[in-house]
């Protein structure tokens, strides 16, 4: 009956690291998804360790030989073969994502990558038939010995073999990886809200060039320029309307008093918070304001000396992420593009 019960939660730690396996891996912080492997790659060793145990106890394993040292030693060094691949594979090393591989290395990656989901079948299976001993020496015995020293061998090899094969392959160049991603992503994103994201002279002329040529084709534009300002962080509409006119500015001034909301809020937070990095470039908002809206300025100003006082908050002392005097350097200056704004206006 305790056998049972051992090989039953040991069954349960199989079924949840398989359903951890084919869950995507975080793009973002891992640290929430690590502490999870090793809950279950820890919750897994003990459970099949305590179950190794048992049967061990119960003679399951006198097959090995009849000397209990070595019998004990070699059922050791078979458990961990076992749980050290299924460990490895838990973590979800994915080398196809960074190596440039192909026919059966690509697939032993895939392999690799899902073998939380198929190694441990390869002990589970033999360890159901040792639990009964009527079976033992019945039901194919030989082929539950070799699926389980398999499974051992496996396991050690596991960590070992790949990064072994994969030294003769081309790591991934990275700026290539997101030169790619990004093109691939401008022909597939329809919305401007998305495309306007690679305008930013973050990225290369190629990219900026491709965002743009399709922003500009867009056969609602300024409905959907509106609708970021509106709804969505309006940085890089002015950052695009700087460059590009449109044909109906009057439609653009009740959106750009609504997007003062975001601007003040985004600016005290900026300023306050040492996680932040401080200020945001206020040269974009005010040269679109002088240069396509210069009409309604006098709707925008209120706005902008709410901006003002929000900017002549005491920055934080300290930043965690930047560098204090910078970020500092950086308000000082744009809140002095602003005084000059309001003082030409």
């Amino acid at each position: 009956m305790i056998g049972y019960l051992l090989f039953g939660l040991t069954c349960l730690t199989y079924i949840a690291i398989g359903a951890f396996a084919l869950q995507p891996v975080p793009t973002g912080d891992k640290f929430g998804y690590s502490s999870s492997a090793l809950v279950l790659i820890v919750a897994y060793g003990l459970c099949s360790l305590l179950l190794t145990i048992y049967i061990t106890a119960k003679g399951g394993f006198n097959w090995i030989s009849d000397a209990i040292i070595i019998r004990n030693a070699i059922v050791a060094i078979l458990w961990l073969g076992m749980v050290a691949g299924s460990s490895y594979c838990t973590l979800r090393p994915e080398y196809h994502k960074y190596y440039q591989l192909t026919g059966f290395v690509r697939l032993l990656s895939h392999l690799i990558t899902y073998g939380a989901t198929w190694l441990p079948l390869l002990m589970l299976i033999p360890y159901y038939f040792f639990l009964k001993s009527e079976w033992r020496d019945t039901a194919f015995p030989n082929l539950f010995k070799i699926l389980l020293v398999s499974a051992s061998l496996v396991g050690f090899l596991l960590p070992v073999a790949p990064k072994i094969i994969l030294k003769s392959y081309k790591k991934f160049d990275e700026r290539e990886l997101a030169f790619n991603e990004a093109m691939n992503n401008i022909k597939k994103y329809q919305a401007v809200m998305s495309l306007l994201y690679y305008t930013s002279t973050y990225y290369d002329e190629q990219i900026r060039s491709a965002a743009l040529a399709k922003i500009k084709a867009s056969k609602n534009l300024e409905d959907e320029l509106i609708g970021v300002l509106e709804r969505g962080s309006p940085y890089a509409v002015f950052e695009f309307l700087e460059e590009n006119k449109v044909e109906h500015p009057e439609r653009f001034v009740e959106p750009i008093v609504k997007s003062f909301t975001r601007m003040t809020a985004d600016m005290h937070e900026g300023i306050v918070n040492p996680y932040k990095g401080g200020a945001f470039d206020v040269g974009p908002l005010l040269r679109v304001l002088e240069g396509q809206f210069n009409s309604s300025i006098a709707v925008f100003k209120p706005h902008m000396i709410k901006l003002l006082e929000i900017m002549e908050t005491p920055p934080a002392k300290s930043r965690e992420y930047d560098d204090v005097a910078q970020c500092n350097e950086a308000l000082y200056k744009y809140r002095e593009d602003v005084k000059n704004w309001l003082a030409r206006h």
